[in-house]
């Protein structure tokens, strides 16, 4: 996934936290509730309360800023009035209104991503705006085929003061409230570009309290869509628990200012890999670049969305373009190493990404890529060689104990022993709910097993997985072009200018037939 240069440095001005409240009875005593009470509004009625992520029985804390907006709510403030108060004593099970449980939210247990490079099982903290996408994005208001959120519900719900819950009062920031935001959203940003789930966390809290200070900043909630669109691969957080999120925000943010670049932008892409919206990804795209031809963000994520069999020659002159804009880019020129490649242009590709490699050593990317293409080239030492970089660079157990196995295959019976450990190895982990099934699906093609390799795909397309995109692309899925199966499931994903005849640039040298695992190839 592309990442832009970061927009602050670590310099830049930092301010103080907001206090907190630490355990139950400090919240309950804020409140004036009981410990039992407000245990109750954390689990039931989304209370906002949080836990520091991957961190197991620690205690819960609050912002007491948080607290006095969650009490401005309409829900809320029926809530808190004695009666219901008593009502919810004896009514324990009562159904849950506006906003889902967050006591189990504040420190969601992410299943394990089955991504090869992703983290290990983890916590990761929901910022408090994101209780409330999630209660406007999965509860109804949005779906996988998207749907608008009743955008003025995320403004109101932080409205900057107290007051009647029938109010019509417009909301009004101070400029100092501002500036408090102005500075949470750019220290949310450093962390954005640091490119881990921890520092992704910490980027979802500071934009909420951007959007806590400031319910009107639409860029805070661009850095909310932008945060979620990364945590898909930078953690171990599944499509259907970022994507909604990520358009919910993107939204309100296009509905706070619609001549916003980015957050069409963020639009895009949650659009494209979210809700396989593809037309209008593409339309939002366009208005992305139209606002700020500048932006080379928006090229590159438009570039890497459409590269596709027919339209490389296109997306390339986009990333050419995102290059001119930001020559300094590690990303841009590691991802135009990738499409490169895929276009058939392979010396020029690894020459590239070795250059990267070579400038940036501690960026996953370039090794990344060079490991996909070396077992695309049958080139198993420099595979294990960039598989293990690539590891090391993002602290990957999975990925680390799937090349070890690989490189011990190696050692004992060759290119057959790697490529049988790979395929064990990476079927293991794809049964433990730890690989994605287009990553087995790849290596099943790899190895010649088209139908196993077909029925993952299919499998990958039933659960809206964005991976199984990739079978327009990757050279090993495309070997499969000739199969009914995916020629179905080409129409199914209904790709714009994608066709399930469409050749590539790599095949001729992969061949059309499956790799014979007895006659190893190089």
């Amino acid at each position: 996934m592309p990442v832009p240069p970061p927009e602050t440095s670590d310099n830049s001005e930092r301010i103080d936290p907001a206090p907190r409240l630490v355990g139950w009875k400090e919240i309950a005593a804020y409140l004036d509730k009981a410990d039992r009470t407000v245990k109750r509004w954390g689990r039931d009625r989304g209370l906002p309360v949080h836990r520091v992520p991957g961190v197991a029985n620690t205690s819960v804390y609050a912002y007491p800023v948080e607290l006095d907006r969650w009490l401005e709510s309409a829900h809320a403030a029926e809530l808190t009035s004695p009666e219901k108060t008593e009502e919810i004593e004896l009514q324990g099970n009562e159904p849950v209104i506006g906003v889902p449980a967050i006591e189990s939210l504040a420190a969601v247990t992410v299943p394990v991503s089955p991504r090869t490079f992703w983290s290990p099982k983890r916590k990761w903290a929901i910022a408090f705006v994101a209780i409330l996408l999630i209660a406007i994005g999965v509860n109804g208001a949005i779906g996988i085929s998207g749907g608008g959120p009743p955008t003025d519900l995320l403004s109101s719900f932080f409205a900057k003061k107290h007051r009647p819950s029938n109010s019509a009062a417009s909301l009004v920031t101070s400029d100092a409230e501002k500036k408090i935001a102005r500075d949470y959203y750019l220290r949310g940003r450093y962390e954005w570009n640091q490119r881990t789930p921890e520092s992704l966390n910490r980027a979802l809290d500071l934009f909420t309290q951007a959007i806590v200070h400031d319910p009107n900043d639409a860029h805070a909630y661009v850095g909310l869509a932008d945060t979620y669109d990364l945590l898909r691969e930078y953690s171990t957080a599944s499509d259907s628990e970022v994507f909604p999120r990520a358009i919910a925000a993107a939204r309100k943010a296009v509905a706070l200012d619609n001549s916003l670049a980015e957050a069409h932008r963020a639009l895009a892409f949650a659009e494209m890999y979210g809700s396989w919206d593809f037309v209008d990804a593409e339309k939002e795209f366009r208005l992305a670049i139209a606002l700020n031809p500048g932006d080379p963000q928006a090229r590159r994520w438009y570039a890497n969305a459409f590269a596709m069999p027919g339209r490389y020659a296109e997306t390339l002159k986009q990333m050419d373009k995102a290059q001119e804009l930001d020559p300094s880019s590690h990303s841009t020129l590691a991802d135009k190493g990738w499409m490169l490649y895929n276009s058939g242009k392979t010396e020029e590709a690894i020459t590239l990404l070795k250059e990267v490699e070579r400038s940036a050593p501690e960026f996953r990317s370039p090794h990344f890529y060079l490991m996909l293409i070396s077992l695309d080239l049958r080139d198993y030492p420099t595979y294990l060689s960039e598989g293990q970089l690539a590891a090391q660079s993002m602290d990957d157990p999975v990925l680390k104990d799937i090349i070890n196995f690989a490189r011990a295959g190696y050692k004992r019976n060759g290119d057959q022993g790697l490529l049988e450990a790979l395929y064990a190895k990476q079927k293991e982990y794809y049964q433990a709910g730890k690989l994605r099934a287009t990553t087995l699906a790849k290596t099943c093609a790899l190895i010649g097993k088209k139908q196993e390799a077909l029925k993952l795909l299919e499998q990958a397309y039933d659960s809206h997985d964005a991976d199984v995109l990739s079978c327009l692309s990757h050279p090993d899925l495309l070997t499969l072009k000739d199969e009914p199966k995916y020629q179905m499931l080409v129409r199914r994903i209904n790709f714009p200018e994608a066709s399930a005849t469409t050749s590539q640039p790599n095949l001729a040298r992969i061949g059309s037939g499956p790799l014979d695992t007895t006659t190893p190839q190089h």
